[in-house]
């Protein structure tokens, strides 16, 4: 055997021997993709069952709070909803305070904020209102206990107090699900609905 063909397959075994190592390294990728992914499915379901939750108890809020309001308006303690929309924390319901922007409007902050806003010593008794529900419970464990984990907010805004005239038989109901982990928040959904009283109907 001459020199060249020994060097010639010196050169096919290196070169066998790099892709043998690529398709190693790519495989070990691909491995540890795959690892990655399946560990984080669980993660991932485990957000939206929260986000879910979190809408449900929205929805849960939002019923109760229309029979509520129903219950007002049927026994004569409301005529209209003048007196009955949140304005404080900060002008919650002002998207402008003269000519500039409030931080504090509702729809700039988020959800978490809000309820902070409304509880700031977090004793579970809110310091502004009127509200109609504050961190309600709703849903019941297997042992029939009120389950923590999941609540509701529900408060009414005067849809008009960014100017406008003003209308006390229309107001947007806000409310703000919540699931929670402990004291941690692990999840919210907020509902606005615009809702309207006609009197005799």
């Amino acid at each position: 055997m001459n020199r060249r063909t020994a060097r010639h397959r010196n050169r096919e075994r290196g070169a066998g021997l790099f892709i043998v190592i690529l398709i190693v390294a790519g495989l070990a990728a691909l491995g540890m993709t795959l690892l990655t992914l399946t560990s984080m499915g669980p993660k991932m379901s485990g957000g939206l069952r929260s986000q879910e939750e979190a809408f449900n108890a929205a929805e849960a809020g939002f019923n109760a709070a229309q029979a509520v309001i129903k219950q007002y308006f049927g026994d004569g303690s409301w005529l209209n909803f003048e007196g009955h929309t949140l304005t404080q924390p900060s002008n919650i319901d002002r998207p402008l305070i003269g000519t500039n922007i409030n931080p504090n409007y509702f729809r700039r902050v988020p959800d978490e904020e809000i309820l902070l806003a409304l509880d700031p010593g977090k004793d579970g008794v809110p310091d502004y209102g009127p509200l109609l529900f504050f961190n309600q419970t709703f849903a019941a464990t297997e042992t029939g206990a009120t389950d923590p984990r999941l609540s509701y907010t529900a408060f009414l805004i005067n849809d008009e107090a960014a100017g406008g005239a003003a209308d006390p038989n229309d107001v947007l109901l806000v409310v703000i699900g919540v699931v929670r982990s402990g004291s941690r928040i692990l999840a919210t959904t907020r509902l606005e609905i615009v809702l309207a009283y006609v009197a005799g109907v």
